[in-house]
């Protein structure tokens, strides 16, 4: 009861007010409201209105100066990403030749070109791969192709931006090879039967060879494609074909060559191209894939 009293007499005291406002406004003929208006907000309009046309006089731009404005800030954004793009690229790239240094640094007479692995062939039986340098780089057929764990194969295609390397899985591959131990030479080769294990064959060795397994094997530079002295794996077993008793070894590579993602091609080096006597494969290797066939059987410890 007491706060209806409250509120009934709060009404009666505004009405009273405002009455007596409107009683002083009329006799000294103004308009408070309107005063308080112009005194409080219009102030704030005035430097509104004041920054405003500063703001114009200052640029003085059309709807089309800001949409060219626009399009140049795009195409500079558009420059600045494909800066960085290439930055990124250059920076794979002294990372790939400072893990490659090595090479150059033992072999001054090299001249190399670092390269990566920008697709592989499904059908490619012998995991052959495409690389991201060609002929505007200086690549060549037949330039070897090696990482800093050993030689990996050849170029066996060029293009003028991209060339296609064989690796040595493929029974192309006829690399002059030795044991860097006994110094027994033969011929590194890849087989249909050992591809997909990773593994080649070392064949066209004596039969009094001294290769035994753990031997490291590399090549001999003989033929003019590889040069000498270049890391190919590790012999794992020692067999003779079952028909003619002919000798030969397994190699592991030391790179897996079925999932190698750098390269270095080698584009030239010291007797590079020049061709010495190669020994013939064809009686040698007749029965290979019997060789091969029959390894599991034929194995020496």
């Amino acid at each position: 009861m007491k706060e209806r009293n409250h509120f009934g007499r709060g009404i009666i005291s505004v009405i009273i007010v405002l009455f007596v406002v409107a009683v002083v406004t009329a006799a000294i003929g103004e308009n408070i409201f309107t005063d308080a208006y112009m005194w409080i907000v219009k102030p704030f309009e005035q430097t509104s209105a004041s920054l405003a046309q500063e703001a114009n006089d200052s640029n003085g731009r059309t709807n089309e100066d800001l949409l060219r404005e626009n399009s140049e800030l795009k195409q500079e954004i558009d420059s600045l990403v494909s800066q960085v793009i290439d930055y990124d690229d250059l920076k794979k790239e002294n990372e790939i030749l400072r893990k490659y240094y090595g090479i150059k640094d033992d072999n001054p007479d090299y001249e190399v070109t670092v390269a990566t692995v920008i697709r592989r062939d499904p059908n490619d039986d012998f995991y052959g791969f495409t690389i991201d340098k060609g002929s505007r780089d200086k690549i060549t057929m037949n330039d070897p192709v090696v990482t800093d764990h050993g030689l990996v194969g050849w170029i066996s295609e060029v293009g003028v931006t991209t060339s296609k390397v064989t690796t040595l899985l493929s029974p192309e591959a006829k690399v002059g090879a030795m044991d860097q131990k006994s110094r027994d030479s033969g011929i590194a080769t890849g087989s249909v039967h050992f591809c997909d294990d990773g593994l080649l064959i070392l064949s066209v060795i004596s039969a009094d060879n001294k290769i035994k397994s753990g031997d490291i094997v590399i090549t001999t530079g003989v033929g003019g494609v590889y040069p000498a002295d270049i890391v190919i794996g590790k012999i794992t077993k020692l067999g003779y074909d079952e028909f003619d008793t002919t000798p030969y070894a397994v190699i592991k590579p030391y790179e897996n060559l079925k999932s190698v993602s750098d390269v270095v091609v080698i584009t030239s080096f010291e007797g590079q191209g020049i061709v010495e006597e190669v020994p013939d494969t064809d009686t040698s290797s007749k029965n290979e894939s019997d060789t091969a066939r029959n390894y599991q059987r034929s194995v020496l410890p």
